[in-house]
């Protein structure tokens, strides 16, 4: 698990294989989004592949010509629909509540539009938790980008260095790296690694 690091001001949670699972959900969403368009199937491979790459950079790649704006609707509303298959992730709401009871100010950093992020947050009860939902409709660019760290941060008042995030991807790491926070990998590597997100209490002294 690594060496401890001190009590932060904020913790910034990415929401997909963070805080949900969700992938399931999104197969059958990106490939419902396609189908309308005549397009031709993914496969669970290339979704995998691509899945948390940020609606931008969707647009770019699996809906060419599409509006990011237009495809964040889409998103939502065929995301609605699949809703009561969405689970918390072992540990995350323990991991959340435990953050929040140490007075640590808390934030999602998402590459999926905000609405959405909003609504997977309230269909498991966790959305008055946070007090920022960032969504990756809301910045030129997704993680990698820094700038959903920088937004999540503004939205809080709080400085970089008083803020670590955890994410479960490379694209997380990155993004909270150029954003001067401490990256904690979820089952990836990072500045600290975490393998359960029960040990979050004792990695970052909450308590």
């Amino acid at each position: 698990m690594g060496e401890s690091v001190r009590k932060p001001a904020a913790v910034l949670f990415d929401l997909d294989g963070v805080i949900v699972d969700t992938f399931d959900v999104w197969e059958a969403v990106l490939e419902q989004c396609r189908a309308v368009r005549g397009l031709a199937p993914l496969g669970r491979q290339r979704i995998r592949e691509c899945w948390g790459q940020g609606i931008v950079a969707d647009c770019e790649t699996l809906f060419p010509g599409t509006d990011p704006r237009r495809l964040a609707g889409e998103y939502e509303r065929a995301f609605s629909q699949h809703l009561p298959a969405v689970r918390t992730i072992c540990g995350a709401p323990e991991a959340i509540r435990t953050a929040r009871r140490a007075g640590a100010r808390l934030a999602v950093v998402t590459n999926s539009p905000a609405g959405l992020a909003r609504d997977v947050l309230s269909s498991v009860g966790l959305i008055e938790l946070f007090d920022a939902i960032c969504g990756g409709d809301e910045v030129p660019r997704g993680k990698p980008d820094p700038a959903l760290v920088r937004l999540a941060l503004a939205r809080l008042s709080i400085a970089p260095s008083e803020a670590l995030m955890i994410g479960d991807s490379p694209l997380d790491v990155e993004a909270a790296r150029q954003a001067g926070v401490l990256a904690i990998g979820y089952r990836v590597d990072g500045d600290l690694r975490l393998e359960q997100l029960d040990q979050l209490e004792d990695l970052v002294h909450l308590t």
